[in-house]
């Protein structure tokens, strides 16, 4: 099993690719900014570049929900791993091409269990799954607000939510699951808005100095507690109040195959902004940052 882990390199390639085809330009004066003597520490982004005459800043961070989240994926994988296989066996034809079956459940639903009790939970919320996928109703994707169908299936002794999704563009269809921690927004505000009182001053000091147009790169490697939706709002609710915001500023899912990448704040358009209006608002690349698929210009407005 792969250990999950950031890819600041890969994040950003994607992101300035996307960046060239929107602005029709090709990048050149690359220089990375993030290490050597001919920057100062308050200045070390990742890179900046041209495209044509503007200067570009860009910065990159990974966001974790909570203290630790790495090392919890890595090790509880195991554990939840055959519920996911049970749950897709069991969905059989719902999950055709662009649909998406996601259960949120507690994180510790499984901790100091035997693996006998385990294997019985396991069974029952696959059944659970199994008789109430059906009759969820489609939504957007990522549109998580009033979605969720949450109860107690029989024998399990904790609320798990479903919610489905269609329309993820021509992507095989499949089950995955969230983890939901027992306060789950209040971990991940910190530790975001850590993310642009550090991350924020060193953009601006490239827009202040040499008019650069910034961007920071939010990166998510976490299929089961992070979505754009709560990422946004926590986001914003930090972003907006500061003038030394970014430019722009985008989520990349490094969870998924592709990955996706959410623009959250271009301009003065948020996600929501461009969800309300457009759909789909993402866009996808490899796993070596290589755009995929066509872009649409999030910087209207």
């Amino acid at each position: 099993m792969a250990m999950l882990k950031f890819h600041q390199r890969e994040t950003c390639e994607g992101i300035i690719q996307y960046l060239e085809t929107r602005e029709r330009q090709t990048r050149h004066d690359v220089q990375v900014r993030d290490i050597g003597q001919d920057t100062s520490p308050a200045a070390r982004v990742e890179m900046t570049f041209r495209l044509g005459d503007q200067l570009y800043a860009i910065e990159h961070t990974g966001i974790e929900p909570f203290d630790g989240f790495m090392e919890h994926q890595n090790r509880a994988c195991d554990l939840f791993k055959p519920l996911e296989v049970g749950a897709k066996a069991a969905l059989g034809a719902l999950l055709s091409p662009g649909v998406v079956i996601e259960m949120h459940i507690p994180i510790d639903a499984f901790n100091r269990r035997k693996m006998r009790e385990v294997r019985d939970l396991q069974l029952a919320l696959i059944e659970h799954v199994r008789i109430t996928a059906p009759n969820l109703p489609a939504r957007k994707y990522a549109d998580y607000r009033g979605t969720l169908v949450t109860a107690k299936p029989q024998g399990v002794p904790f609320h798990v939510s479903l919610v489905r999704f269609a329309g993820v563009c021509d992507q095989p269809g499949r089950f995955q699951l969230k983890h939901v921690t027992h306060a789950s927004d209040q971990p991940r505000e910190p530790r975001i808005k850590r993310a642009c009182e550090y991350k924020f001053p060193k953009l601006a000091t490239w827009q202040h100095s040499n008019n650069a147009r910034t961007v920071l790169v939010l990166e998510d490697n976490d299929v089961q507690l992070t979505n754009p939706t709560v990422v946004a709002e926590t986001f914003l609710s930090n972003a907006l109040r500061r003038a030394d915001r970014p430019h722009e500023t985008y989520m990349v899912s490094t969870c998924i195959s592709p990955w996706y990448a959410w623009p959250i704040l271009v301009n003065n358009q948020t996600y929501f902004d461009l969800a309300a209006t457009k759909h789909p608002i993402h866009f996808e690349m490899d796993n070596a940052g290589n755009l995929i698929t066509p872009v649409a210009d999030h910087t209207n407005g």
